[in-house]
């Protein structure tokens, strides 16, 4: 009788983690890309590897939501430092979106986003490189 009651006892104090642990995301990044540039909502000068000559690195998105309206964030890190948050809404079940980051000719090194969703999960990480221009 006391072993089944702590049994309970347990369970109920779990409750919170296991449903937590199984929290859906509403997002799924179907596509990820770094490009120089956005073009009538699509991406160009697509790369992984810029010259410290580039002046701005574009993060592009294409995504699907459960949700009809919810938010993503891209958190863009230099060398494991986060450098910017960006809050960007998802406004439909099938949608694209992009940040930016000003790039300074010092900065070069390994870069990343990630990116989050309106409940805290990461959902994709992608990097890329700044190195010095070779010309």
């Amino acid at each position: 009788m006391i072993f089944k009651k702590i049994v309970i006892i347990i369970f109920i104090l779990c409750l919170p983690l296991l449903s937590s642990a199984q929290e859906v995301t509403p997002v799924t990044v179907h596509d990820m890309v770094f490009c120089r540039g956005i073009e009538q909502r699509n991406p160009v000068g697509i790369d992984t590897h810029f010259s410290d000559s580039v002046e701005r690195v574009y993060c592009y998105t294409k995504l699907s939501s459960t949700e009809e309206h919810t938010a993503i964030s891209h958190v863009w890190y230099y060398n494991d430092t986060q450098m910017a948050i960006v809050d960007l809404a998802v406004n439909a079940r099938s949608w694209r979106t992009w940040s930016s980051k000003r790039i300074v000719k010092e900065w070069t090194g390994i870069w990343r986003v990630d990116v989050i969703s309106s409940t805290g999960n990461i959902i994709c990480r992608e990097e890329f490189a700044i190195s010095p221009d070779l010309e």
